[in-house]
């Protein structure tokens, strides 16, 4: 290891072990292209960001009726509901006629 190297001790829980590089990577790519000086509350804030997005559950995920209740419990209960951290939307609606 050298002196721009880095060990990952470590990850989150809901993050697969084999994800955690490119979570990193991620991280540390969008704080680059920013401003240098990037706070440890703003750097904080994106960390949890995109863990809790390489964690959540992801489209065609098969989930148990009481796990989609909860989840749209806790989804009615957040001030920002229709999309996640990034901005990306979480709420989908369909017509009857696209199912």
């Amino acid at each position: 290891m050298g002196p721009k190297s880095v060990a990952i001790q470590s990850v989150p829980a809901g993050i697969i072990v084999g994800d955690a590089e490119r979570l990193l990577t991620e991280i540390l790519d969008g704080t680059e292209s920013e401003n240098a000086a990037i706070s440890i509350d703003t750097l904080q804030a994106k960390i949890a960001a995109s863990t809790a997005c390489h964690a959540a559950i992801k489209i065609n995920m098969p989930l148990e009726q009481s796990k989609m209740e909860w989840l749209l419990d806790a989804l009615a209960k957040t001030d920002c509901p229709m999309s996640c951290p990034h901005g990306r939307p979480v709420v989908l609606r369909y017509s009857v006629k696209e199912n």
